[in-house]
This record gives C-alpha cells, structure tokens and sequence, in this order.
C-alpha cells in the first residue's frame, strides 16, 4: 500500500521544518492521531449560554483554550489537530480575502504557531467540498447553483474555481499542514445532469473529494489530506462492490479515510479488515464513543468519561489495519473531558495496551497521587462514572426511539438553542428510571469519596471539579424525577436505603 509518512511539519514557502520523527512513539501507533476539535468553540473552556451552535467568535478566550487543550494533547501523543471555523462558519464572501480581520487572522496565526511549536501539525476544514460555506456564493453566482441551496453544482467549472480560490487563500496565507475534506454534511447536487452522471451517492462524494484532493496534490505535495465519509451512505446497509470501488479509488489521493461512526461505521466490522487491506491509504473512525460538548453549558456541567469503551474499540480497530482516529475534544476545564483526551492519545500511541492501565497513567500524570491507594480509589471514580451511565443504556430502548442504533457521537442537549438546554442524556431513550436511580449511585459514591482523597494528591483543583461536575448532574437527574414523580429516585429521606 502506497501510503505517505506522517512524521513532520512543513509549510510550503517557508524555512520551517519541524520534523518530530525522533519524538514520536515506537511503533505500533497509530499513524492518524487527531485531536479532532471540530469547530473552534468546542474545546472553549467559557460557555456561550446564548449562543445558537456552532459558536464562532475567535477571541482570546477560544486561543487560550485551545493552547490549553494543545498542552494536554501533545504531551498525551498526539500529532494532529483537525479545526473548523477558523475563518468562516457559515459562508465565504465573493470577496474571499475579506473574510477576517485582521485581528482575526493574528488569532489564526497564533493557533497554528501554538500547535507547531508543539510539534503538531494544523488539519484545517475551510468549507465543504461545494459546501457548508458557500450559500452567500451560490446566491450571488447563479452559474454555480444545483438544486440544493447548500451545494454548488459539480457539472459547473465555475463552482471548482470557487473551491480552489478558498482553498488557496487558506493555504497561501496560513501555515496550515493539512485539509479536512468532507463533501456530505449537506447532502448533494440531485440536478438531473448530476444524477445521470452519478446516480450512486457514495460514487458522486468519492469523485468530488477525489477531484479536490487531486487539485490539492498539485498544489502542495507534502499537505496531509484526510477524507470524512460521514453522509456517504446510510448507516446500517454497507457498500455495494461498486461503492468499495470508488472508496478504494478515492484512498489512492487522500492520506486517511475516516468511517467516523455517528451511528455505526458504514464499514460493518465484520468485514473492515478486508475493506482495509483493499485501501491505498489509512483507515480510521473518531474511536467508537464520544460526547459532542454542549457549547451552551457551564463546563463543569456533566461528569462523563468513556475510556474503556473508547479503549476496546482502539485496541479492535488496530488489529483490524486501522491507522487513525479522530478522536473528539472538549473542553479541558472539564475533568472527565481532560482524562478522556489523554487517555485517547495515549491509547492511539500504543493501542494494544489495556485500558486500566492507561487509564492509570493518566491519573498519575494528571493528579500526582501520593500512594497506590489513593492512585486506586481515583481511577475508580472514573469507572465508577462511565458504567454508572453507560451500562444502563438499553439497545433495543435507544433504537426503538431512534430509529437507530445506540449513538457514537452522543449529545447531552440539542446543538441547536438560544439559551442553555435540557440535559438529553439523562432521559428517555438513555436512561429511563431505573437507569436515573442507579447513575445517581454512583455519582453519590464518587462524592463521598472525594473527601479521603483531598490531601491525598496534588490534582492542581481537579478534585474540586469533579465535585462540581456531579453535583451539577445530581441535581439534573433530581429534577428530571421531580417533574415527572419517580419519587424512588429525587426523594432521598429514604437515603440509608437507596444508598
């Protein structure tokens, strides 16, 4: 397989090298290890209470954050961050170079010099491939318009010209390493020419990603370009032949392609170490479990780490041919958060490790414990909390509601809102009752016993909060009973017999 090396950062024009070869991990790491940060806000450690989704003020508030999450991230072994909403949102003006201010571009520039100085490298998502970005261009250009308001029309030379003047002014003014490409998120262009052309979806997205990797190559050979199928297809179904075909074609002009897993990979496991030995590139998912953070809520909101859920999808995914995972950040400020970050870079430089012990890794690097007891009762409190959730997630519960199965990305609230929401993940299809009562065990557990621990590690105010983080879900899942009466769960008088 003819697959690119993913050692160094370079920038074309530029004296710069920052090769970090000799730093990183012996083999067998996973080659992808992307902090996936998605839009620039989701790793804030402030929130943005009125704020609808996605949040894309670039202040110094969101570079202090993400320089926080970088500390976490290179020292955790990483060697990638992959940002959306560095310039745009929403939509790119006619006028590309008037997209920032010039205080805008200084912050871009600080983000990129902050990721390199730590030896990782930037994966930035400008816009869509002819989407998510253009809707001011579609409606002031009408040689580039398709049936989709949100997609420029493949069939038009126009709308490439389009893409490429983004993608040059990101590239020619940045130090960016790399391009997120991602072509579905808006669905695509059903014109009839379109779809006599290409009536197969995944055949349309594999050519469109495929035409704008091939315009980046010639531009810069030494751009790590990575392909997100996410929208490709429908979960549940798989690719036919001639599906895997225009994927397999599409590998041999990007560096990885990732199956991130939203609702279940498209590539069925069962058969994934074969699709992957067909692939001229890597393969990867966004590690099989993450909680999108929910950008309307205080950051010390929720209390949910997933590390060995995350850590068994790894481990499989490597033995697999796997080669890369996006791997979903937050905000820092959040314990759980900041343990679920390290412990996904650690586990991606060393993926047939077990997860106990580099969970406790983690703890010992992040909260400096002053004796294996005190190292013990931390690092279960974090798997008091994920299987105080997680395990009372019910599949057949969650997929009736659904309409599909038990989700990768879960959100604690809707994205979308003008003020801070409703915690979602606390009830129906999640947990029902009897899965209220059990999560709020454990929560209360991991209460009493961070008392003991507070003189027993020097955490920098990580304990505090964690304390925070499970008073905040108590007091959610209290009130989720209240209303609705489920007295066995909010009514503690009878606390010596619930806990």
């Amino acid at each position: 397989m003819n697959r690119r090396n993913f050692v160094g950062i370079t920038a074309a024009g530029s004296a710069r090298a920052l090769a970090f070869s000799s730093q990183a991990p012996a083999p067998p790491a996973l080659q992808y290890r992307v902090a996936f940060g998605l839009w620039i806000n989701d790793m804030r450690n402030e929130s943005a209470p009125l704020e609808n989704w996605p949040y894309g003020t670039l202040d110094d508030e969101t570079v202090n954050s993400i320089e926080r999450a970088l500390d976490v991230q290179r020292e955790a072994g990483y060697n990638s961050i992959d940002l959306a909403g560095l310039l745009s949102i929403y939509a790119w003006p006619p006028g590309i170079s008037s997209i920032a201010t010039p205080e805008r571009r200084k912050r871009v520039e600080r983000i990129v010099n902050a990721a390199h100085a730590r030896n990782m490298r930037v994966i930035c998502f400008p816009s869509g491939v002819l989407s998510w970005g253009f809707d001011e261009i579609i409606r002031n250009d009408p040689a580039v318009r398709s049936d989709n308001r949100h997609v420029m029309n493949p069939l038009r030379e126009e709308a490439w010209r389009w893409q490429e003047k983004v993608l040059d002014y990101v590239l020619d003014n940045f130090g960016i390493d790399g391009i997120h490409l991602e072509s579905a998120d808006q669905g695509r262009c059903r014109t009839p020419e379109c779809l006599a052309k290409w009536p197969n979806d995944v055949v349309y997205h594999s050519y469109v990603t495929s035409r704008t990797a091939e315009y980046l190559r010639r531009k810069r050979n030494d751009l790590t370009l990575l392909a997100t199928i996410q929208g490709f297809s429908a979960w549940g179904r798989d690719f036919t032949p001639e599906e895997d075909q225009a994927l397999v074609d599409l590998s041999r002009r990007v560096d990885c392609l990732f199956d991130q897993g939203h609702n279940g990979t498209y590539v069925r496991e069962s058969r994934r170490r074969d699709f992957i030995s067909r692939l001229h590139c890597g393969y990867g998912t966004s590690g099989g479990l993450w909680v999108y953070p929910p950008q309307r809520w205080d950051r010390t909101r929720w209390f949910l780490p997933y590390v060995s859920r995350t850590g068994a999808h790894i481990r499989q995914l490597y033995r697999d041919g796997g080669q890369g995972v996006m791997y979903y950040q937050g905000p820092v400020a959040n314990p759980g958060v900041e343990v679920n970050i390290a412990f996904g870079g650690r586990i991606m430089t060393d993926p047939n490790r077990e997860s106990g012990s580099v969970l406790d890794e983690v703890i010992a690097r992040l909260y400096q414990p002053r004796n294996s007891a005190a190292q013990r009762r931390l690092a279960s409190i974090f798997r008091t909390a994920e299987d105080g959730y997680f395990e009372n997630w019910d599949a057949q519960r969650i997929m009736e509601a659904r309409k599909r199965p038990m989700p990768g990305e879960l959100h604690l609230v809707t994205l979308f809102g003008a003020s801070p929401n409703q915690a979602d993940y606390l009830m129906e299809p999640y947990l029902d009752a009897r899965g209220r009562l059990a999560y709020k065990k454990a929560l209360v557990s991991i209460l009493k016993q961070l008392p003991a621990l507070r003189d027993q590690c020097d955490c920098g105010g990580r304990l505090a909060a964690i304390r925070r983080c499970v008073e905040a879900a108590l007091v959610d899942i209290n009130n989720i009973a209240c209303a609705r009466g489920e007295t066995e769960v909010w009514d503690d008088r009878h606390v010596d017999r619930l806990f």
